[in-house]
């Protein structure tokens, strides 16, 4: 046995030091035949000038145009669900009889609504926001955007609420900060966007205060104490936003039960 480790090892080191010998005579001979010789030029050779360039502006990065002055540029990212699994589950009256009715999970649990396939909000509601928040240069609160069919049952159980364009992706409810107790402020500014006056309407929701509309889209006011239900649960006066016409497709903006229930990915 200790015969053939002595042969073992005898036999590594003699191929060890063979491949070290060709390296070394390997490295001499590259050695021996390396040549260095100048770049030579003919003397009436003529290089080939480059054309002038003319310096192109190039278009933003997405990460230069997240921000409005000091405030995040709104997106229809802001508009998702906020239903959660941890609310508590809530009693409703369907046929006569009370039942329990849970949450839905939120983002994790479905998409905004979908157009051609992607998540779709329409675009003159992120518009206004963002025009706000670029006038007032204060920070534009959203409440409530887009809203499934199981949150909004859960939000708001009321008969009229279950027709809300929140299903659609076409309203939203708002505040901004610093004018929370000064919501004309904001309703004056949301006003100069449009060249023309809004025109003026009786409510038809609880609110006390006629709405304003014209082609594009309606905006109504709820003072601190109407409109209240889970998304908004809080002291303050907020803006609905209605769109009432899509410029893109030239048509009226309606609540659409099939838009509603299936026009959005379920995960």
């Amino acid at each position: 046995m200790k015969i053939k480790l002595i042969l073992l090892a005898f036999t590594l080191s003699t191929l060890m030091g063979c491949s070290g010998l060709e390296k070394s005579e390997e490295k001499k001979v590259r050695t021996q035949n390396l040549v260095i010789a100048p770049i030579q030029r003919q003397s009436d050779e003529i290089l080939f000038p480059f054309p002038p360039t003319s310096l192109k502006k190039r278009d933003p990065y997405r990460w230069e145009t997240k921000r409005i002055g000091s405030h995040l540029r709104i997106t229809k990212e802001f508009f998702r669900c906020r239903g959660s699994v941890l609310s508590p589950p809530i009693q409703i009256l369907r046929q006569k009889d009370f039942i329990y009715h849970l949450d839905c999970g939120g983002i994790e649990m479905h998409s905004l609504p979908l157009k051609n396939g992607e998540e779709y909000i329409y675009p003159i509601l992120i518009n206004l926001l963002n025009f706000l928040q670029e006038k007032l240069d204060r920070k534009v609160v959203i409440t409530c955007g887009h809203r499934c069919p199981v949150h909004n049952l859960y939000a708001d159980p009321s008969k009229k609420g279950q027709v809300s364009k929140h299903l659609i992706g076409a309203e939203v409810d708002f505040y901004v900060e610093g004018l929370e107790q000064n919501p004309q402020v904001v309703l004056d500014t949301l006003f100069s966007y449009y060249n023309k006056p809004m025109l003026r309407t009786i409510s038809l929701t609880d609110s006390s205060t006629p709405s304003w509309y014209n082609k594009e889209v309606g905006i109504t006011l709820f003072h601190s104490t109407e409109g209240r239900d889970f998304d908004n649960d809080h002291s303050y006066p907020y803006i609905s936003i209605q769109v009432r016409y899509d410029p893109e497709t030239k048509r009226t903006v309606q609540y659409n039960w099939h838009r509603a229930h299936n026009g959005y990915m379920k995960h």
